[in-house]
């Protein structure tokens, strides 16, 4: 069974803007995937819905089986399924310290405080940023404000990780990191979605992509499939391979 399927998803904004139309997909569990599109193609629209923030107009959404309910006993429970980081931290720093800030959804999930420290010390490790524990929010960087976004969302222990972005505004040895915590998280079997523009990314790290495109889902496929046609490439507005590399496992 599917982890998670979307069915003929149609999502409107107030404005009028159709940013979502007839989207259907399932994605497996285990499964690395690459959302791709150029910018106002739908890709964080979808990312909202997924976290369930946004709520479509028409259409089914499903999580191994069961159809999501849009109130506070399935929001509840899809925190503890899904986690999403946003490409902008600001939106999603809401402590002055790096320790309250990590540790604020785990309280919120009523974990007894041996295991919020336990796990704020333990992913603070895994994101490369244990230096940073006592620092204040305000004092860090920007890519350092989001590895603390990183690290308070797999705290809470996820199934499903989505991350929009995560590489922008990251320095070297910053994306280093990045791409070590993706391998380990891969490696226990979580499913990652990962929003990027990067080609060459996309098509070492993912097991499939998916290119958004005015709205709708235009390409859902093995990386091979979509970069071995450069016309295609073209079509959905996506930038071609740079290098030839090969896949990282």
């Amino acid at each position: 069974m599917s982890l998670i399927q979307l069915h003929h998803i149609h999502f409107t904004y107030p404005s009028g803007f159709e940013a979502l139309n007839d989207v259907h997909f399932d994605l497996q569990k285990g499964e690395k995937l690459a959302l791709m599109g150029a910018n106002g193609s739908g890709k964080s629209s979808l990312l909202l819905l997924l976290a369930g923030v946004l709520k479509p107009q028409s259409g089914e959404y499903r999580i191994e089986g069961e159809q999501f309910r849009y109130c506070r006993k399935w929001r509840n429970k899809l925190c503890r399924q899904i986690g999403y980081v946003f490409q902008d931290p600001d939106v999603q720093v809401v402590s002055t310290h790096v320790q309250e800030d990590v540790a604020f959804g785990l309280r919120n999930m009523g974990l007894k405080e041996p295991e919020v420290n336990r796990r704020v010390d333990q992913y603070l490790e895994l994101c490369g940023i244990a230096g940073l524990k006592e620092r204040a929010i305000h004092t860090l960087s920007y890519g350092q404000k989001k590895q603390v976004a990183l690290a308070g969302v797999l705290a809470m222990e996820p199934q499903v990780i989505m991350l929009d972005e995560p590489f922008a505004w990251l320095d070297y040895r910053q994306s280093q990191r990045l791409h070590k915590v993706l391998n380990q998280l891969a490696d226990q079997g979580k499913t990652l979605i990962i929003s990027t523009h990067s080609s060459d990314f996309a098509s070492r790290w993912a097991d499939s992509i998916m290119v958004m495109k005015e709205g709708q889902l235009r390409f859902n496929g093995h990386p091979e499939a979509l970069f071995s046609d450069d016309q295609v490439v073209d079509q959905l507005d996506i930038a071609p391979l740079m290098v030839e590399v090969e896949k990282v496992v």
